[in-house]
């Protein structure tokens, strides 16, 4: 199994189909157009043309995606922009079709031209990129944007605050089980069961064994992050609102 740690926000990406759309490929579409006129079945692109289509791997977390510059190596992280912007992207940047691994190899499996697999499969996602930003479209003419993406540009520390504390609550909504180091300690959150409209979380410190644990117990509901992000989790009697500097990701 291929694995790879997000460079955001820490989440392991493991690549087996499951869950779904985590390695994705996108080509430019003059070297597709190169490919269309060669007419080579779908199956042989990759071999027969040194890698044209760029792979890239999506965070099921935070919904980041690294970008591979051959395969092994990681030339960019591009992150979730929180607002989109109305403005043009800045040129020059790349455009073209943009898939998910099952519908590419569904495409592959068959060896159909490639002067005919942007028609027999109608292509719904268009992938614009630079070195500052990317962007997904549902169209060819780039009019129904529906992700917006900035370049990631790693700090030397990965905090809660350099995420953004709005882009950890995010993380927060869907989590199971959350790992961090704070104040040089690590700390594993689980989420143990829930009790009369309250959700009961084991605080685990420390590894192997030297380790303790300890509950807490937070209101569920729509509030539930924020009741998250304000509880005095640690043991020192601080919240993740308030040491958002000195929690590593």
């Amino acid at each position: 199994m291929s694995s790879l740690k997000c460079s955001f926000c820490g989440y392991g990406i493991h690549y087996h189909g499951e869950p779904e759309s985590i390695e994705h490929y996108f080509c430019d579409l003059s070297k597709w157009h190169d490919l269309e006129k060669e007419n080579l079945p779908s199956g042989r692109i990759e071999v027969e043309h040194d890698y044209p289509l760029t792979e890239s791997w999506k965070c099921a977390r935070c919904g980041s995606f690294s970008v591979f510059s051959d395969y092994v190596n990681v030339s960019g992280v591009y992150i979730p922009k929180e607002e989109f912007s109305s403005e043009p992207m800045q040129a020059p940047f790349e455009f073209g079709p943009f898939w998910d691994d099952h519908l590419w190899f569904d495409i592959a499996e068959i060896d159909i031209p490639t002067s005919e697999i942007l028609t027999k499969f109608p292509q719904n996602l268009w992938l614009a990129k630079n070195e500052d930003e990317m962007r997904i479209y549902k169209d060819k003419a780039r009019t129904k944007c529906v992700g917006q993406f900035r370049r990631f540009h790693m700090p030397d520390r990965i905090t809660v605050q350099t995420m953004s504390l709005k882009a950890f609550k995010k993380i927060l909504v869907t989590w199971d089980d959350i790992e961090f180091k704070y104040n040089g300690i690590y700390y594993n959150f689980i989420k143990e069961s829930l009790i009369e409209g309250r959700i009961k979380i084991d605080v685990w410190r420390g590894y192997n064994q030297d380790y303790s644990c300890y509950s807490i117990i937070v209101n569920n509901g729509d509030d539930f992050v924020e009741n998250l992000i304000n509880a005095k989790i640690f043991d020192d009697g601080k919240s993740i609102a308030e040491a958002q500097k000195e929690i590593l990701l």
